[in-house]
């Protein structure tokens, strides 16, 4: 017969085996890991010579899972967004895209199940519902209002009424406005908190995930502050610049910031970007009017911000010259590229922890990859027989770090605690099939 002792002794192991168990079973959920990249193209690339190339070059230069455009306008009666993904498709990058109205439009290599209309007045936000994995994620892009570019104010500039001109202190200088309350009222004459107010009504009662990604117009107030007070012509001022700050008190959380949370060490400027044949696109050549404008920004649970970069040049003009001050510590992708645009684009690898299995994405035919950026490791997930595949890694430019055949094997685990943080390719071959793709490591 079982004496007490050894029953209690044999209990308690057995309770921490079933604790191994579950924590094993926690600890191998893994997370579905979606990089989305939102890009203002300029007047769909028009403004800069062979600018679709250019544009279509970026994307395959970032592969992003999901894109967000601004300035769509399909000139001549022509869709543009059906134009870009032809010029994808031919070099082997294969999305799905959708144009719903107004000036924007996406592309994704996730199905885009629903688009809808949310607002159409001095800019537009369309929202699209994506299939990830059998679970909706709702991603809206923005192209909010222009006009009353409130931030001009304190450079000594119109926003745009009466005109965009400079205010001359009667001398040819820019005379700064420094009234907060006169700055934020002129800010709420355009449209963007109606936009704004817009878009919050729309998705209140989503429970899916939201992300928003857009040209927004304004700077954050996150940027304003007194560390930044006396950088970029701010003449000392902190302004709590509306929009930002009514999706953050939203529970919508900036996936810049909650990446760099340290706004004088990570500007993160958007505008103006340095464009490729076109000369200065600033608007204010006696003052600096760098900002960061442009936004991805998501709300739900679950979801973490794991990598974040500016896509483009370094260089952005103030004073009317290029300068890539404030950049160093800042992360960039296709920074070497012929750049199509005023603005720089962002990127962000969001990671979400509710939604379930591997990523499965359109137009991957034989491996997924996680986590992406990799930490110590990456798994390469094959998606048929793995009889004699053949794995390389590269360097962008070019230098091969791994090599290596594999058979029989589902999941690959590369140690990457050797390399160095930066960006790698991926290709795998199998038979007459061989697919790349694009990998950080943090």
């Amino acid at each position: 017969m079982l004496n007490l002792y050894k029953f209690h002794k044999i209990k308690n192991l057995f309770q921490l085996i079933l604790v191994s168990i579950l924590l094993q079973v926690l600890n191998s959920q893994a997370q579905t890991n979606v990089s989305f990249m939102e890009f203002n193209v300029w007047q769909e690339g028009t403004s800069v010579p062979n600018g679709l190339n250019k544009i279509r070059d970026v994307i395959i230069e970032v592969n992003p899972d999901i894109v967000g455009f601004i300035e769509v306008r399909n000139y001549n009666n022509e869709d543009w967004t059906t134009k870009i993904l032809n010029a994808l498709s031919t070099e082997g990058y294969h999305y799905e895209g959708q144009f719903t109205g107004g000036d924007v439009s996406l592309i994704s290599k996730y199905p885009i199940t629903a688009s809808s209309l949310i607002y159409d007045q001095a800019g537009s936000i369309v929202k699209y519902d994506i299939n990830i994995n059998n679970d909706t994620v709702v991603v809206v892009v923005a192209h909010l209002d222009y006009t009353y570019y409130a931030c001009y104010l304190p450079r000594g500039y119109n926003g745009g009424y009466p005109n965009w001109d400079m205010i001359d202190d009667g001398h040819g200088n820019p005379d700064p406005v420094l009234d907060i309350p006169y700055i934020l009222e002129y800010n709420l004459e355009s449209k963007r908190d109606e936009q704004i107010e817009a878009f919050l009504n729309n998705v209140q009662d989503e429970s899916d995930p939201v992300i928003l990604m857009g040209d927004f117009n304004e700077p954050s107030y996150a940027d304003w502050s007194d560390n930044n007070s006396e950088m970029f012509d701010h003449h000392g001022l902190n302004i709590p610049w509306q929009n930002v700050l009514t999706l953050i008190e939203n529970d919508f959380t900036d996936a810049y910031r909650a990446y760099f949370p340290n706004e004088t060490t990570n500007p993160g400027i958007t505008w103006p970007s340095v464009a490729d044949g076109v000369g200065s696109t600033s608007w204010t050549p006696l003052a600096d009017e760098r900002d960061r404008i442009d936004y991805i920004l998501y709300k739900g649970n679950g979801i973490e911000s794991n990598f974040v970069s500016l896509v483009g040049p370094r260089a952005s003009y103030a004073f009317d010259q290029p300068d890539t001050t404030y950049t160093y510590n800042e992360n960039f992708m296709a920074e070497n590229l012929p750049w199509p645009s005023d603005h720089k684009a962002t990127f962000a690898i969001l990671s979400f922890s509710t939604i379930s299995g591997v990523e499965q994405k359109k137009g991957t035919e034989l491996f997924n990859i996680y986590p992406n950026p990799a930490k110590g490791v990456l798994n390469v997930v094959l998606r048929e027989s793995s009889k004699g595949v053949k794995l390389r890694i590269t360097n962008t430019k070019g230098y091969s770090l791994f090599n290596a055949t594999y058979c029989n094997q589902d999941i690959i685990s590369i140690d990457t605690k050797t390399f160095a943080k930066g960006m790698y390719v991926l290709e795998i071959s199998s038979g007459e099939k061989s697919e790349k793709t694009k990998f950080m490591v943090d």
